[in-house]
């Protein structure tokens, strides 16, 4: 039996004079509120970096490399491109020569600091905008651009005044994928003459960031990663194609900046490092993979620590990460079929190891933060999607909750790294040499000082990684004496040939038997000793 349809009682079409007067007004108004929601929101990406960040950025320190690099690019100009194009990052020289040439103090290396927290913001920006675009909802793109700038690779990345070219290449490296996914899209659509240039610039912008730092050129796998996440409708074959385009555009990028330096240095320009070498021993390299560099991607808010302090804590936190990937990867499965399962659990497992692929072929083995910014940023992508699946049931004001809590642990805790483990212990032994430098009484006499150099048990905090973390500077034959150098110029600026004026060593202890004008006794270190 059938029912007879009601007759419309309202045209489709809006009448042409029915039409509030003041609608054109509304819609002015609305369009300057989302305008203005906007740039608050931009705001808001660009304070977060700067404001965790802000207590160690204008502290007064430096870290090693700033008081070589200080006096090199002031004094001998191009040692600094030299010895990074040796390391096959020549664009990275050129960058610190610029700015350390630019920079006339150990404090003013709070710019460059500024600078790289500026960058991380950018950083979230981009990203924020890429997952929307990509089809992230804005909470989850939100969350995901926050905590990229918060997780220990970006700490580094900010506390050193060497970094900030680590997030430019990061920046370089998001422009080249949306490039290629770009061209993918357009295809031939648009002409021949437009897919050529738009690979050429997108291969240009991975070629640039290869060659300032190679580990962060590697940021590429992280929209990837998104966009992965986020595509649900593409098969098996699609994705598997997709995927092998982009990543053999990356490797394709990678070969031709390693053949650029590889004919660099043929023709003598620069002078290869003998740490430019390839890993021949892959057993022993993927245990050293799954044993620290991993353990400390997972690890998002705890870090490693060579003492192995709280190292319960630290391998807690990198199994709750690991637990929940895990379940993402099992929902994924089960609400969307075997093969996309699949597809997760392979990019899951794959697309981590590609971030980390420099570090993997490099024969160092070496795990610093610095080097994880683009496998952490993977994980985190895979993260939030795996919570947002697991909370997918539970009521907003939860789910807005539990978000707060994590970026509001990552911001604290990200402050209190960068301030009570970078800034403060190379402030305090910034600090024993600038005092020791005020008391040189310049003259007709040569006055002589000695520097007692750290040693490993000198450090003043409980925690301390590698040369990141807790390290200490002046525990080395060259940095105290560089350090001092430094002290004295930035005291005495008006004086030229100021080395000429003084004699300096330094060494393990004090010698017997000498007489020294100034002694700076850097085992004082141990008296700032903080348990963190």
């Amino acid at each position: 039996m059938s029912m007879t349809k009601p007759a419309l009682t309202e045209p489709l079409t809006e009448p042409a004079i029915a039409v509030p007067l003041g609608y054109a007004d509304v819609q002015v108004g609305r369009r300057s509120a989302v305008g203005v929601r906007g740039w608050v929101l931009t705001a808001m990406l660009f304070m977060v970096p700067l404001l965790a960040y802000w207590p160690a950025t204008f502290h007064d320190y430096g870290l090693r490399d700033d008081y070589s690099n200080l006096r090199e690019a002031h004094e001998e100009a191009g040692k600094v491109l030299q010895f990074c194009a040796s390391h096959a990052r020549p664009i990275y020289g050129w960058l610190l020569q610029s700015t350390y040439g630019q920079t006339t103090s150990v404090q003013n290396l709070e710019w460059m600091r500024g600078l790289a927290s500026l960058l991380l913001g950018a950083i979230s920006l981009v990203m924020f905008r890429g997952l929307r675009a990509l089809g992230w909802s804005f909470n989850l793109s939100l969350c995901v651009a926050l905590l990229i700038s918060l997780v220990p690779a970006s700490q580094v990345i900010a506390g050193w005044a060497v970094g900030w070219p680590y997030a430019a290449t990061a920046l370089l490296a998001i422009g080249g994928f949306f490039t290629v996914e770009g061209a993918l899209t357009v295809g031939l659509s648009a002409g021949a003459a437009r897919a050529v240039g738009q690979w050429s610039v997108a291969l240009g912008l991975m070629v640039v960031a290869a060659l300032i730092y190679q580990p962060s050129a590697l940021f590429y796998v992280v929209p990837l990663t998104a966009a992965l996440i986020a595509q649900r409708q593409r098969g098996a074959a699609p994705t598997a194609r997709w995927l092998a385009i982009h990543l053999g555009f990356v490797v394709a990028a990678l070969l031709l900046a390693y053949c650029t330096m590889t004919a660099l240095y043929s023709i003598d320009l620069f002078h290869k490092s003998g740490r430019v070498a390839f890993e021949h021993h892959w057993g022993e390299k993927l245990a050293w993979f799954l044993n620290e560099p991993l353990p400390n991607a997972l690890s998002l808010f705890v870090l490693n620590d060579n003492n192995h302090r709280d190292h319960a804590l630290y391998f807690g936190c990198a199994a709750l990460v690991g637990l929940i990937l895990l379940a993402g990867a099992y929902l994924e499965w089960r609400r969307y079929g075997r093969t996309r399962g699949l597809i997760w659990l392979g990019g899951l497992i794959g697309l981590p190891v590609f971030a980390f692929a420099i570090s993997l072929v490099a024969s160092e083995r070496y795990a610093t933060y610095r080097t994880l910014l683009a496998m952490t940023a993977v994980l985190v992508c895979f993260l939030a999607a795996s919570v947002a699946a697991l909370t997918e049931r539970w009521h907003a004001s939860s789910r807005k909750l539990l978000a707060a809590l994590i970026l509001a642990t990552a911001f604290l805790t990200a402050q209190h790294h960068v301030y009570a483990l970078i800034a403060v212990p190379q402030g305090n032994e910034w600090q024993l040499i600038l005092a020791g430098a005020k008391h040189v009484r310049l003259g007709a006499a040569r006055p002589r000082i000695f520097a007692i150099a750290s040693a490993p048990a000198d450090i003043s905090t409980a925690t301390i990684y590698h040369d990141e973390f807790g390290s200490l500077s002046s525990n080395s034959e060259w940095v105290p004496k560089e350090m001092f150098k430094r002290a004295m110029r930035d005291l005495h600026p008006e004086i030229a040939n100021l080395d000429a004026r003084y004699d300096f060593t330094t060494g393990p202890k004090l010698p017997v038997g000498q007489r020294y004008d100034v002694v700076i006794d850097m085992h004082r270190l141990r008296e700032f000793h903080t348990d963190n």
